[in-house]
C-alpha cells in the first residue's frame, strides 16, 4: 500500500466531486430539510406513522357553549397545531354531511331535539378514514377525558346549588391516564354485581376479582416525527454517497477510460478499492454528521454513533461497488441502484405485513434504520448491540463480494 499513490487517488476523487453540481446541490438540499425540520419542529412531540394516520382532527359544533369553550382550554400542548375547534355553518342541516381533507378526522357536536324532555341535548358524532379507525384513538382519548370532566363539574356544580354536597356526591374519577374510562365501567360492574348480589342468601354471594389497571410507555418503542425523518435523512445521505453516487461515478470513469487508465498505472486493485473505500465512506459519514448533529449535537459524543456510521457506511459502499461492477453503462448503474433500493424496500414492507422473520434480518437496510433512530434519540439498548453486529457482518460479506467482482472485472 503506498501512500502517494492513494493521495493521487484521494485528490482525484475529490476534484471529481467538487465538480459535480449535483451531488453538491442534493447535499445542501439535505442540509437545508434538517436546519427547516429543526427549526419548524423542534419540541419533536408528536407520534408519527410512515403510513397512513391522522394527522389533523376537526370539532365542528353547531352552538358555541361551555362544552366548547371547556375544550379550547384543555387542548393539549402536543395535539394543539393537530386540533382545529370550529362552527358549523349555520345553514346546514342535521343530516347533512360534511366533507374532511383525506388524512384527517372529526368529532361533530350537534344539537339534539329534546325541547318536549325539557333538558339539552347532545348528538356527538365521530367521523374517521373508512379503514383507519384506529387513527382517531389519541384524539378520542382526549375527547371523551375532557367531556367527562365538564359534564361531572357541571353536575357537581348543579348539586352544590341545591345546597348538596356535590363533589362528594359526584366522585371525582381519576383522569390523568388513559385508562380511566375502563376504571369507571369496571366500577359500574362492580357496583351493579354488589348491589345484585345484596339480594341473595350470604352462601350464595362470592365476591369478585380486585382488577388494578395501570399503563407505562414503552422507552425507546415511539418514533417522532422528527426523529424519524432525521433518521430517514442520515440514511439515504450514507446510501446516496455510496449506492447511487459511487456506483454512477464509478461506471462513467469506465466508459470514458479512466478505470482502466488507473488499472494500467502503477496503482494496483488493492489501492484503487482502498481509495475509494477511504473517500466515499467518509464523505458519506460528513453529510450524516451535519445531519446528526443538527437534530442532536450530544449525538456527536457518543462512540455508539460512530461505530454506527462507518459500520454502515462500509456496508453501503461494498453495495455500491458491487452494482458498479454488475452495471456496464452510467445509466444502467443508475437504474441498478434504484431498482435495488426498490426491491428491499418492497421486501422488507411485505415481510412485515405478512409477519415473515429472519429474511429481513440479511438486510443491511433492516438493521440501518433501527440503529441510526436510537442512536438520534439517545436510546441505545443491548438489542442494538446485536443489530450493530448484524451491520458489520453484512457489511463486511458485501465489501469481500465488491473487492472479488472488482478485481475480476470492475476496470473492464
Amino acid at each position: 500500500m503506498r501512500w502517494h499513490i492513494l493521495q493521487t487517488l484521494l485528490h482525484k476523487e475529490f476534484l471529481r466531486h467538487a465538480t459535480n453540481r449535483g451531488g453538491l446541490a442534493l447535499a445542501g438540499l439535505l442540509i437545508t430539510a434538517s436546519l427547516l425540520l429543526a427549526i419548524l419542529n423542534p419540541a419533536e412531540d408528536k407520534g408519527f406513522s410512515l403510513f397512513g394516520g391522522i394527522h389533523h382532527c376537526y370539532i365542528d359544533f353547531e352552538e358555541d357553549n361551555g362544552l366548547i369553550q371547556h375544550l379550547r382550554d384543555t387542548v393539549p400542548d402536543e395535539l394543539r397545531n393537530a386540533i382545529f375547534i370550529r362552527q358549523m355553518e349555520p345553514n346546514s342541516k342535521p343530516d347533512q354531511p360534511l366533507n374532511y381533507p383525506t388524512g384527517t378526522g372529526a368529532i361533530q357536536i350537534r344539537r339534539l331535539n329534546t325541547q318536549s324532555a325539557g333538558k339539552p341535548g347532545y348528538l356527538i358524532w365521530l367521523w374517521h378514514p373508512n379503514n383507519d379507525r384506529q387513527g382517531m384513538a389519541v384524539y378520542e382519548s382526549w375527547f371523551w377525558r375532557e367531556t367527562y370532566d365538564y359534564f361531572q363539574n357541571q353536575a357537581a356544580k348543579q348539586l352544590s346549588e341545591a345546597g348538596l354536597n356535590g363533589a362528594k356526591e359526584m366522585g371525582q374519577p381519576p383522569l390523568d391516564d388513559n385508562l380511566w374510562g375502563l376504571r369507571k365501567a369496571y366500577e359500574e360492574l362492580f357496583d351493579r354485581y354488589r348491589t345484585v348480589s345484596a339480594t341473595l342468601s350470604p352462601e350464595l354471594q362470592k365476591p369478585m376479582p380486585i382488577v388494578e389497571l395501570k399503563e407505562t410507555p414503552l422507552t425507546g418503542s415511539g418514533m417522532s416525527s422528527r426523529a424519524s425523518i432525521s433518521t430517514a435523512l442520515v440514511m439515504f445521505s450514507l446510501f446516496f454517497t455510496c449506492v447511487y453516487l459511487m456506483p454512477s461515478l464509478t461506471c462513467e470513469e469506465r466508459e470514458r477510460g479512466l478505470l482502466l487508465a488507473q488499472a494500467l498505472s502503477p496503482a494496483n486493485t488493492l489501492e484503487i478499492l482502498t481509495a475509494k473505500f477511504m473517500f466515499y465512506p467518509a464523505f458519506g459519514v460528513f453529510l450524516a454528521t451535519i445531519l446528526s448533529g443538527i437534530h442532536n449535537p450530544q449525538v456527536l459524543k457518543n462512540p455508539f454513533y460512530w461505530l454506527t456510521m462507518f459500520t454502515l457506511a462500509l456496508g453501503s459502499l461494498g453495495i455500491g461497488i458491487t452494482l458498479a461492477c454488475v452495471a456496464r453503462t452510467q445509466r444502467s448503474a443508475s437504474m441498478a441502484a434504484l431498482c435495488y433500493m426498490l426491491v428491499v424496500a418492497l421486501t422488507l414492507l411485505m415481510c412485515q405485513q405478512n409477519n415473515i422473520a429472519y429474511i429481513p434480518y440479511m438486510a443491511l437496510e433492516y438493521h440501518a434504520p433501527l440503529i441510526i433512530h436510537a442512536t438520534l434519540t439517545s436510546q441505545i439498548k443491548p438489542h442494538h448491540w446485536v443489530n450493530l453486529a448484524a451491520c458489520a457482518a453484512l457489511g463486511f460479506l458485501w465489501a469481500s463480494l465488491a473487492f472479488v467482482l472488482f478485481r475480476k472485472r470492475g476496470w473492464q
